[in-house]
């Protein structure tokens, strides 16, 4: 029975030969998938600036040298903020160090006399209070400080050299595919067709729309909350507002995660005695909040994407639950492949006996 259908066996082999190739594959670069995946989403989400970045060189290399500038300027992009963080973050642990050994010499500081007066739970607070900040002694504090610093410093190290890898990655795969991108992107549909035929083109745009207006309508909004909440940051008078701000546009990223970040600020600003400036922060932050996330996002996103709001929200959210960061824009462009298959679906179907169901008892 194999002898007499040698093309069918043939077929089955080279399949299954492609398959076990391709799990291998995936299987060694499992550590750089998370960098490839960065780069084609920061490839397509701006697909736009890269084409207005090349219409400015001309000559037989333009193809290279844009390339290499706008990866370059990618990488200032993202680099640039992240050392300034970084610094600022070493300077507060020192500043915190430095504090928690005063505190062991001196005695705990001060409890905030509103901290202390809540009815019920005054108690508990003070006694949590005394036993966070008491101590035997700068040696000792020192004594105990040490195991927990020097994990904590190797934990920080191990983590950054992660991300180091993986942007350094990111950056070169980002190279490579705006020079060749064009070949890419011809190859890419070319396969997609001859295994799904060329109804898979639909669902490619629809994925790649929902990508490049997730980047609109989550990361440009977020930088703009960030900036708005850094603004208010520095009128109330809070330390390092440019911080603050930055890490309030990062966490914006995520849904209803920004007021994490202007809800503890808020409450420092309240225990320092500051409590106007304290309800002016969570105040502005709640219409910052409230404007983004029920007019400017969907708008944006659902208007490009052709996609409703709520499963672009789903798709956020369980792409973060699965992928992490990166489920921020693999999320919306699978829901966005999910959905045109369903109207694709739908629209093939035919109609409903009697003209439709919703006038039958």
């Amino acid at each position: 029975m194999l002898a007499s259908d040698p093309s069918g066996t043939q077929k089955v082999a080279r399949y299954i030969l492609i398959a076990v190739l391709v799990a291998l594959g995936v299987w060694m670069l499992r550590r750089f998938l998370p960098a490839l995946c960065w780069a084609v989403v920061l490839a397509i989400a701006t697909s736009g600036l890269y084409d207005r970045w090349l219409a400015r060189f001309r000559g037989k290399r333009r193809d290279v040298w844009a390339a290499a500038t706008f990866t370059t300027f990618v990488g200032v992009v993202l680099i640039v903020p992240l050392i300034y963080a970084a610094a600022l973050a070493l300077s507060e642990a020192i500043s915190l160090t430095r504090s928690f050994i005063e505190s062991a010499r001196t005695g705990p500081p001060v409890l905030p006399g509103w901290l202390g007066q809540i009815p019920g739970v005054e108690d508990w607070i003070r006694t949590a209070w005394e036993d966070a900040f008491s101590g035997a002694g700068p040696e000792s504090a020192l004594t105990h400080a040490r195991p927990r610093l020097f994990e904590w410093t190797r934990l920080v190290g191990l983590q950054l050299e992660r991300r180091t890898v993986t942007l350094v990655f990111t950056l070169l795969t980002l190279f490579f595919v705006c020079l060749h991108r064009n070949r890419l992107r011809e190859d890419v549909l070319r396969a997609a067709q001859r295994l799904f035929g060329h109804a898979v083109d639909r669902l490619l745009h629809r994925a790649v729309l929902a990508i490049q207006a997730t980047v609109d309508g989550i990361v440009l909004v977020a930088v703009a909350e960030g900036a708005l909440m850094g603004a208010v940051y520095a009128l109330a008078g809070v330390g390092h507002p440019v911080l603050l701000g930055t890490v309030t546009g990062v966490f914006a990223m995520v849904p209803f995660a920004a007021p994490v970040v202007f809800g503890l600020v808020a409450v420092v600003l309240a225990a320092q005695g500051s409590l106007a400036s304290a309800i002016a922060v969570a105040a502005a932050g709640m219409v910052v909040l409230f404007v983004a996330d029920h007019f400017v996002r969907p708008a944006i996103i659902g208007g490009a994407a052709r996609l409703p709001f709520l499963w672009v929200l789903l798709g956020i959210l369980g792409g973060i639950e699965s992928f992490g960061l990166l489920g921020i824009f693999l999320g919306p462009a699978l829901m966005a492949a999910l959905v045109a298959i369903w109207q694709g679906s739908v629209a093939e179907m035919p109609p409903p006996e009697g003209g439709g169901g919703a006038s039958d008892p």
